[in-house]
């Protein structure tokens, strides 16, 4: 694929330009002017691979900068509390003098840190996260600087994650200025707000991810066509818009090969764009497909092939007939599909696929 190519089809990364996500981004930066502990200061994004969660964080961390907070973004994991503190001395770290003076005869030191936002040797063996952290929110704030913590790929009943959530509500508590935000798919959301321990994040501000809206794909695509010098006639520009159906890892990764097949043409024709959707699909098998289905019972995904009988919204008479099972029984199933974020209602008793083109796969059409 040609260098210029801008779009950016991978997990990870923040893209050159995200869209349809504004008033998501107002809201987080509006949470950050906000009184210490209000719930947008807490946001949980929430939403299936390849929605943007990623994207979202690094857009939030950057923002975050820029309004005068110290960001530490990091992927739960078992040691994730020790790489917060670290990345917020990191970042924070050029706000804060090397040399810290004396204060009334009292070594700075005293006070848990020995240079900069460096700790003491009796700080880094005798203090936990929690105090930690506040005294990092007590240096930064001298400078009139905050605390941002980013959170991606949250597991449910993780002892870190309850220990961080458990140390924000005790910060906030004593009106220490610091934020967060949690990412992760709707079931180990789910998991987390209703964890007896951290009922209190079900007091956050909650952002499920929804679809990009079809007309901001289609105006960032004759964008970025027209600056690669490329022509597109609109009913073909049209149908390389639909075909994303608002998700935003399909955007970056149809738009990416269109310009990769037309990266010797002067005209993006419509066998460019079909060739790249059909390319596009293929490789939503390994990089979406597969990660959904894998955590699945055998009982769901035979729920989900049921439903790929239907070329639009699948009967739940019809989905439990299909199964051979009782229509309470089938109900389990399509609660914790729709937990998952693998199929949402449409209609009363009607259900669809929320990942682009499962259905299509599980009738084996690609």
């Amino acid at each position: 694929m040609t260098n210029s190519n801008t779009f950016l089809p991978t997990f990870g990364n923040k893209p050159k330009h995200i869209i349809g996500r504004s008033g998501i981004t107002a809201d987080f930066l509006e949470g950050l002017s906000l009184p210490i502990g209000h719930r947008q200061r807490a946001t949980m994004l929430i939403g299936q691979r390849g929605t943007g969660k990623t994207t979202l964080l690094l857009e939030f961390a950057d923002l975050a900068q820029q309004a005068g907070f110290v960001p530490a973004r990091v992927t739960a994991n078992d040691e994730m509390l020790d790489e917060i503190i670290q990345l917020i001395q990191i970042n924070g770290s050029h706000f804060v003098p090397a040399e810290k003076p004396k204060i009334k005869g009292v070594s700075a030191g005293a006070m848990g840190f020995s240079l900069g936002l460096t700790f003491t040797e009796e700080a880094k063996t005798q203090f936990g996260p929690r105090i930690k952290l506040s005294l990092l929110c007590d240096e930064l704030a001298k400078h009139n600087k905050g605390i941002l913590i980013l959170v991606d790929e949250v597991q449910p009943n993780a002892p870190a994650i309850r220990t961080l959530a458990t140390t924000y509500q005790h910060l906030v508590g004593e009106n220490k200025n610091i934020a967060l935000v949690m990412a992760g798919l709707p079931t180990s959301m789910s998991a987390v707000l209703n964890d007896d321990i951290l009922t209190f994040l079900n007091r956050a501000y909650k952002v499920y991810l929804e679809p990009l809206p079809l007309g901001e794909i289609s105006v960032a695509y004759a964008t970025e066509f027209e600056k690669q010098g490329k022509t597109i006639a609109s009913e073909v520009l049209e149908e390389a818009a639909l075909a994303t159906k608002g998700y935003p890892y399909l955007y970056q990764l149809i738009g990416y090969y269109i310009l990769g097949f037309a990266q010797n043409a002067d005209t993006i024709t419509e066998e460019i764009v079909r060739r790249a959707i059909s390319t596009s699909k293929r490789e939503m098998i390994e990089s979406i497909f597969a990660a959904a289905l894998k955590p699945l019972s055998a009982r769901d995904k035979e729920f989900l092939e049921a439903m790929s009988k239907d070329q639009d919204a699948s009967k739940i008479s019809d989905i439990s007939e299909r199964m051979g099972v009782s229509r309470t029984y089938a109900q389990s199933y399509r609660l914790r599909l729709i937990e998952s974020g693998v199929i949402a209602p449409v209609a009363r008793g009607e259900l669809s696929f929320e990942i682009p083109y499962l259905g299509e796969y599980l009738r084996g059409e690609f």
